[in-house]
């Protein structure tokens, strides 16, 4: 059974050669700013993909830079350079919006990264606002964690062992109640919490504290919950 991996950032990943070190990314920004339409009723997008310059030095930046280009333009599978995506994103966008949009509407449409590195660790987050009609804009938050000596995202199954995955659930639920003052599923559903999507996701960051799992609006709850966080520590799991 795997051990878990909640000791710090550098226990996430394999060890690396004695003899060398992993190559720690430079990175810069690349911008965009531009209008479809008009200003009368167009759709005006900003982008600030932060960009790993020296991913040529190895292949685990490499393999890096392109899994961030697939999730920041959300390209699916798709590989390609940084403007590739942007000329594809902005297509999209053409095509989906400002066809529909009426003579007084104006969209916007704003996406935004930066990376950082702790020990062994490359962590990518990005941050999507947006307004494209409706009662209100939307925005979310996603984190990309990655072994910087080998490139690989890591994931909740190289955290956990499957005797903690199996309370993870029942342990955030739990959490949850505590954070907002509620003895049981009704009355965190009666705080607009969707009880049924309550449980461990992806969208996570690795602090010294633990694993804190992100939410963002409508992921478990109604949009007035704002973004929820939840930090889960090894002793935590640990517990009986």
């Amino acid at each position: 059974m795997k051990k878990a991996l909640l000791l710090s950032a550098a226990a996430l990943l394999l060890a690396v050669s004695c003899n060398r070190r992993p190559v720690r990314p430079a990175f810069g920004t690349v911008s965009v700013d531009t209008l479809l339409g008009d200003s009368g009723a167009g759709c005006r997008i900003e982008y600030r993909f932060a960009t790993i310059l020296n991913a040529a030095e190895s292949p685990a930046l490499q393999a890096v830079e392109q899994a961030n280009i697939r999730y920041f333009f959300q390209t699916g599978e798709q590989t390609g350079s940084v403007r590739e995506a942007i000329a594809a994103a902005v297509r999209e966008i053409d095509t989906i919006y400002t066809a529909d949009i009426r003579p007084t509407q104006s969209y916007e449409i704003s996406v935004e990264a930066e990376g950082s590195v702790q020990d062994s660790l490359l962590t990518y987050v990005i941050t999507r606002s947006s307004y494209t009609g409706g009662a209100h804009g939307i925005y979310e938050t996603e984190y990309h964690t990655y072994s910087l000596a080998k490139g690989y995202e890591i994931t909740t199954a190289d955290l956990f062992t499957e005797e903690q995955a199996e309370r993870l659930d029942e342990l955030i639920l739990r959490k949850l109640c505590r954070q907002y003052g509620a003895r049981n599923e009704e009355e965190l559903a009666a705080q607009g919490f969707f009880p049924e999507q309550i449980g461990a996701t992806e969208n996570f960051r690795i602090a010294p504290e633990g694993i804190v799992f992100c939410y963002n609006p409508y992921d478990i709850g109604c949009y007035a919950l704002g973004a929820v966080e939840v930090t889960v520590s090894r002793e935590e799991l640990d517990e009986r």
